[in-house]
């Protein structure tokens, strides 16, 4: 009999000690519940006054060393006619360098079981501050032998500053939608409890052309850059209370 009465004891301890221990985790999880949680925006538009341009020598060639030197001689002439519009080195980035061989028979069903074809191709990315000037530099790109221009990607210096300009409408974006919540539900909005911040696509990036380039008198079409947007999303929870 005592045994029992030693047991059930024991029992009993046990589910008090449970309570115990869960009650105050149910009662912050309750607590966490309780959160209005919004999205809010924040959208600043500056004018660029930066441009990348992203473009492309290709050279294909039987031989490999030829190949090679062509292509070698390619990019030193697009770079010296760079230089004489008064771009310097510090403007110029190579960005990446491969060669690849393929069987010549794709070509040419003639050909024989070893006869290859080497390609080379050398990328760059131009930064250009003046933006009256782009026409004029992709112009000269094509005319000196760039075969590819890939791609423009504006920016602006002013960057930075947008960037806070932007998590400030979207946090008061955020909080606005979180107070007319908490007067549609009938309840008293409290601090936030969490905030995460994202900033979204911010720049403007065109494709342009992809050709054989190296030589004549090609002349591009005018380019409107628009404006470059920094846009932000700022995640709010709000604690409220009944």
């Amino acid at each position: 009999m005592k045994e029992r009465v030693k047991m059930y004891t024991k029992v009993v301890f046990a589910a008090i000690l449970i309570l115990v221990l869960f009650v105050p985790v149910l009662s912050a999880s309750a607590e966490s519940s309780q959160l209005i949680n919004v999205s809010g925006t924040g959208t600043v538009s500056l004018q660029p006054d930066f441009v990348t341009i992203s473009l492309g020598i290709t050279t294909e060639r039987e031989n490999v060393q030829d190949a090679i030197n062509e292509n070698a001689q390619k990019v030193q002439s697009l770079k010296n006619a760079l230089f004489a519009e008064g771009l310097t080195d510090a403007d110029i980035t190579t960005t990446d360098y491969s060669l690849y061989s393929s069987a010549k028979y794709y070509q040419d069903p003639t050909a024989g079981p070893d006869d290859m074809i080497y390609n080379v191709y050398y990328y760059l990315n131009i930064t250009l501050k003046d933006l009256t000037r782009l026409n004029l530099v992709l112009d000269t790109a094509v005319n000196n032998g760039a075969t590819t221009i890939s791609s423009l990607y504006y920016d602006s210096t002013e960057r930075d500053a947008a960037f806070d300009q932007a998590c400030d409408l979207a946090i008061e974006n955020g909080r606005a939608k979180a107070e007319k919540i908490a007067e549609k539900l009938g309840v008293t909005l409290g601090t936030v409890d969490s905030i995460t911040v994202n900033e979204g696509n911010s720049y403007y990036e065109y494709g342009i052309r992809e050709g054989r380039g190296g030589g004549g008198d090609a002349a591009t079409a005018t380019i409107n850059p628009g404006l470059v947007d920094i846009t932000v999303t700022a995640n709010l929870a709000y604690t409220f209370d009944l």
